[in-house]
């Protein structure tokens, strides 16, 4: 591949990957510097994959994987555990006053049961209803079956139904 085709292609990824995986980092850390840095080092390690020939056929799901990896090694390094930031979810919150009050609340709430959930169960929410991916992208991101992405979702909103459940 020259090295014109070769730019091309990683700015196309950038262009289409990098607010995502941003957002993707943001909620595994819950800081906007570091989200940030690991993004630029996700998509410096994709340019070094790329510049040493190799063939990306899947950008999305090697861009994935290094970020998870990254973020992976941040906690590691850390050797202290952060809550997913569930914020930027996209949540619309209309209305005003009371109703929009509600709403935030209620967000709120669906947001600390969720934190309460094991890492795994979190991140397939997240990529299944933050994020919007099928359960097969999910699975190419992954590296396991769509079939068990959806029994692993299918269980992830069992959680969240039994912490629930006591409340109403």
């Amino acid at each position: 591949m020259d090295q014109q085709t070769l730019k091309s292609r990683f700015l196309e990824a950038y262009d289409r990957y990098a607010d995502p995986l941003y957002r993707f980092c943001f909620m595994k850390t819950s800081d906007a510097d570091l989200a940030k840095d690991l993004t630029q080092e996700t998509f410096m390690r994709l340019w070094q994959e790329m510049r040493k020939g190799k063939e990306v056929r899947n950008e999305k799901a090697l861009l994935y994987a290094i970020a998870r990896n990254l973020v992976i090694d941040w906690y590691r390094k850390k050797k202290e555990q952060s809550l997913d930031v569930l914020t930027e979810a996209g949540i619309d919150f209309v209305g005003e006053g009371k109703e929009r009050t509600l709403v935030f609340a209620e967000a709120e709430e669906i947001f600390a049961v969720v934190q309460k959930l094991d890492e795994p169960s979190r991140e397939v929410l997240l990529l299944r209803f933050v994020e919007g991916y099928s359960p097969h992208e999910i699975a190419v991101l992954c590296g396991t079956s769509a079939n068990a992405i959806s029994v692993r979702i299918n269980r992830a909103i069992k959680k969240v139904q039994n912490i629930i459940r006591p409340y109403e």
